[in-house]
């Protein structure tokens, strides 16, 4: 069955899930919903969407901003590494090509806290008929110049990270694990040390993967998670392997 997992992280604290079904949360009542507040037409009428490129890489795997340098972009590619632009897509450049043992990116972000600190998660995300495999996590703490690899070789794919708004030490990877072989290296992995050490925090099984983390903005504590079946057997097809599962359920761990 579809799935959609819901977090409440406490800042370092180990934590314990509870399963809750989602209809039976109550609904906000229309005393609690604010009116969104009104934006005059004219100042978005003028605005137009831009191919930025780049336009040797393929099909793009990922991108991320660095809060505060509204010109500095990332875009992964899951077959040509990671690429970076300060000037808001009119030149960009390689920032991963020292890493020569993958170039498959499926995931990556900046810490909100902090520009310079970045993650990537290494291997593609099912699309075509192909996949690239990667061999785990790295990050960076000046901004692409140099890379360090943080582990979680096994995961082979991974294509959503989340960090925590306020301190660029605690991030979590989703990890959609090997699609040709069972595997419990899948689900959510949590870091409050910069990626030294990982603890999972989210395991469903061992053919069941992360596809997407996303957080609550008014409340960054809560973590959303969905999940997706990612293990082809021995004579599947891989171009039929097509299992984004959405989420009917809801689970938040106790305080």
């Amino acid at each position: 069955m579809p799935r959609l997992f819901a977090f409440r992280l406490p800042p370092l604290a180990t934590l314990t899930a509870t399963l809750v079904i989602a209809s039976t949360l109550p609904a906000p009542s229309l005393a609690q919903t604010a009116a969104p507040p009104s934006v005059d037409p004219r100042l978005y009428s003028a605005l137009t969407w831009r191919n930025v490129g780049p336009f040797r890489a393929g099909r793009v795997g990922a991108v991320s901003g660095a809060i505060g340098q509204p010109g500095v972009f990332y875009a992964g590619y899951p077959g040509g590494g990671l690429w970076k632009t300060a000037s808001a897509g009119q030149t960009w450049y390689p920032v991963f090509d020292a890493i020569t043992a993958v170039s498959s990116i499926g995931a990556v972000e900046v810490a909100p806290s902090d520009p310079n600190v970045l993650y990537v998660g290494t291997g593609d995300m099912i699309t075509g008929g192909t996949l690239d495999q990667g061999n785990g996590v790295y990050k960076s703490i000046d901004a692409g110049k140099s890379w360090q690899h943080l582990g979680l070789e096994a995961s082979r794919h991974i294509q959503t990270m989340l960090f925590d708004p306020r301190n660029p030490d605690i991030v979590m990877v989703g990890v959609l694990g090997d699609h040709v072989n069972k595997s419990n290296v899948r689900g959510v992995f949590r870091s409050t040390d910069g990626g030294r050490t990982w603890a999972k925090t989210l395991f469903i099984d061992n053919e069941t993967g992360i596809a997407k983390l996303t957080r609550a903005f008014d409340k960054p504590d809560v973590i959303f998670a969905t999940t997706s079946r990612h293990y082809a057997p021995p004579g599947y097809a891989v171009g039929s392997f097509r299992s984004w599962q959405l989420s009917s359920s809801l689970q938040t761990p106790g305080d």
